[in-house]
């Protein structure tokens, strides 16, 4: 209402100017008609009761013609003219409407008269000379202004209801619920998201879709993160009893190593190696559990044993698959040693089980693990000849619990080898993948560095 209002007070003045105008040019165009009548009359005079009654018809005092060479009063009342007289001159085209001369006629003092010169359409002289009572039209402007409002409040009123219920019911009511919706959720996130009526605008129904989807991810994630807080607990139990038999079984390595017998004479290091390092990451996992889990142990590593060794640990349940190592020049990295084994040994692992799992292949499982240096950065290429990754897991990779490929997999070993890497200022990524296999590339920095 207010803004309609605001709209009227904005262009009043040019309605009122050409309100008066109009008023204005009525005056003269009676004055004209009231004219002819006394020229239709015998001898051009009329009695004095038909002048008054034509005058006051007109609305007007008096009205006098000019020729080239004459002047002459046609109707004259018997009010005398004793106030200022203000001229206004409207013979001209261009006299548009005045909104100064307007508001001089709302506020000029009592008693003034107007003196309106107009060029006559309905006679033949030159000019006309109209005098008129100000006070007229200061009535009727005042009347036209009443009236402006009282109309400019009911349309504001209708206008501003109208304007109400719409807003009320395309957004208020729609905005509302979404409130409620972000209120109910915030109060109980994990529960199941109950659907509001959305409103019909493109910009409410994009903003509810935006809201059900935001809430589905954060409802998932607040799920997944519990499931991953009980299986933390639970997987903080297991390693602790977990570490407790590796112990024996590091007692009874070390007891194997005494044997003659030359083949386990030379699996039984291999052994304590992998007792030792599945001992560290048990104690490892229990530490994470506490506190901030460790940081890396930077040191000078060379690749070669490094990868052989993953290599083999990796590859021991896929004896038919071959593996070939590209590493000219023997470059070395800083890195942890531990920490590079493990992601070698995933990488592998995982580039096994995909070219095992893949059905009727014509050739046979291969890896090649290719390492190259560039600048101050190594890559260690671990390509296999596999089906590749289907490209709906591509975009969820490396994320826990939901990037896996194969069909027992639980989506860590990437999650927790790209972890690693940049625990050790490197990466882990895909590279390529397609028909041809796939190949994940881990980057670490190297020993000049």
């Amino acid at each position: 209402m207010g803004f309609v209002l605001f709209a009227v007070a904005v262009i009043y003045p040019l309605l009122a100017a050409s309100y008066r105008n109009g008023w204005l040019l009525d005056r003269a165009q009676a004055a004209q008609i009231a004219v002819l009548a006394v020229e239709a009359a015998p001898d051009g005079r009329v009695s004095d009761g038909l002048s008054r009654e034509l005058l006051d018809q007109a609305q007007v005092i008096s009205v006098a013609v000019e020729g080239e060479d004459f002047r002459e009063l046609v109707l004259a009342s018997a009010v005398e003219v004793g106030g200022p007289l203000v001229q206004i001159d409207m013979r001209t085209d261009n006299a548009g409407p005045s909104v100064l001369g307007t508001f001089a006629h709302l506020l000029a003092p009592r008693g003034r008269f107007l003196q309106i010169l107009v060029v006559p359409s309905m006679t033949d002289d030159a000019s006309m000379e109209v005098i008129v009572p100000e006070a007229a039209l200061r009535k009727d402007l005042l009347r036209f202004s009443r009236t402006l409002l009282v109309v400019s409040l009911m349309i504001s009123g209708i206008v501003g209801a109208l304007i109400y219920l719409a807003i009320y019911r395309l957004v208020v009511r729609p905005m509302q619920g979404l409130t409620g919706s972000l209120v109910r959720f915030a109060a109980s996130p994990e529960e199941e998201i109950r659907p509001f009526r959305p409103g019909r605008s493109d910009e409410m129904q994009t903003a509810y879709r935006a809201l059900q989807d935001m809430q589905r991810q954060v409802s998932a994630f607040l799920r997944q993160r519990k499931r991953l807080a009980d299986l933390g607990e639970a997987m903080a139990k297991i390693n602790h009893d977990l570490r407790n038999s590796l112990s024996a079984a590091q007692i009874v390595s070390e007891g194997l190593s005494q044997s003659d017998d030359p083949r386990v004479k030379r699996a039984a290091p291999r052994l304590e190696r992998a007792i030792e390092r599945a001992i560290g990451l048990a104690e490892a996992t229990l530490r994470y559990g506490r506190a901030d889990p460790p940081g890396p142990s930077l040191q000078p590593v060379n690749l070669a044993p490094i990868i052989e060794e993953a290599a083999l640990e990796a590859l021991a349940g896929w004896p038919a698959v071959s593996w070939k190592l590209e590493c000219p020049g023997r470059p070395s990295v800083l890195g942890d040693p531990e920490h590079i084994h493990r992601i070698i040994a995933n990488l592998m692992r995982n580039a096994a089980r995909a070219v095992t799992e893949q059905e009727c292949r014509r050739d046979p499982p291969a890896i090649r693990v290719s390492v190259v240096r560039q600048d101050d950065v190594v890559s260690i290429d671990v390509a296999d000849n596999g089906p590749g990754l289907p490209p709906a897991v591509v975009p969820r990779l490396f994320l826990p619990f939901s990037g896996s490929a194969s069909r027992d997999g639980a989506g860590l070993g990437l999650a927790i080898a790209r972890e690693l890497a940049r625990g050790m200022r490197g990466d882990v990524e895909l590279v390529r993948s397609g028909v041809s296999g796939a190949v994940f590339r881990l980057t670490l920095p190297a020993r000049s560095q």
